[in-house]
């Protein structure tokens, strides 16, 4: 019988798990001012993101521009937050934030759920890898 490890078994800190809950909200406060540049501030330069329509975007420059048209001209009337079902520790300086991301329109709520990997470098948190899919009605 094979014994197998755990993958998320490195303990986490609550200072740790403060600053990773910390850069939700600003997250959340960065959407609802409808400002990128604040939204894309924890973001690391080799970010990978995938959206929820399966698009790929890889890097600070092209994520930055994809969050910039979308809150400029998209984001009128949307709310949208956080809820942070879990965040696990798979190794030191590294997070696995498991998210589900209400979207409340004038036609209605739907949601998101999405995997964010934070990695952390000189003591603060940055996003490295997003993959967001949305929940089937």
């Amino acid at each position: 019988m094979t014994v197998r490890p755990l993958a998320h078994d490195i303990p986490g800190d609550e200072e740790d798990i403060r600053a990773i809950t910390a850069v939700f909200t600003e997250l959340e406060a960065a959407f609802a001012e409808h400002d990128a540049a604040k939204f894309d501030a924890r973001f690391a330069e080799d970010v990978i993101f995938t959206a929820v329509n399966g698009v790929r975007f890889t890097g600070w420059d092209d994520i930055h521009a994809y969050h910039q048209e979308r809150l400029e001209h998209h984001a009128e009337g949307i709310r949208t937050w956080y809820e942070i079902d879990r965040i696990t520790f798979p190794a030191p300086g590294a997070a696995l934030v498991f998210v589900r991301q209400p979207v409340r329109t004038e036609h209605g709520t739907r949601s998101n759920i999405g995997t964010w990997v934070l990695s952390k470098k000189d003591g603060q948190w940055w996003v490295a890898a997003i993959q967001n899919t949305a929940v089937a009605a």
